[in-house]
């Protein structure tokens, strides 16, 4: 049986285990230089929304990143990269509109050693 335990819980009773990590040590998330190769392929809703402002597209890609290089399950993913239901609809979005496969090819392309 897993427990969940609130960070602030921790602190409180002295609990130094985390049942909540950060990333993996040697992941780096998207530099800006990458992110310039493909936010041009992410269609963002522009204009005013009601209800909680959406999550930046740059946090789920790096999230759907970190996933896809970690293997981890999607209730894993750190908190750093906001709400997991949330990353894996926007996901889904971006699978089923086919931006995922362009996102990961043109990734795959220009990290190519020379």
């Amino acid at each position: 049986m897993v427990k969940a335990v609130r960070i602030d819980d921790q602190a409180k009773h002295g609990d130094d285990s985390s049942d909540i990590e950060g990333p993996e040590p040697d992941y780096q998330r998207l530099t800006d230089e990458q992110w310039s190769w493909i936010e041009h392929i992410v269609h963002t809703e522009d204009g005013p929304r009601r209800g909680r402002p959406r999550t930046d597209i740059r946090t789920i890609v790096d999230a759907a990143l970190y996933k896809t290089r970690t293997g981890i399950s999607w209730r894993e993913l750190p908190a750093e990269f906001g709400s997991w239901q949330t990353a894996v609809r926007r996901h889904n979005q971006l699978i089923a509109s086919s931006q995922w496969e362009e996102i990961t090819r043109t990734l795959a392309e220009r990290d190519l050693p020379q």
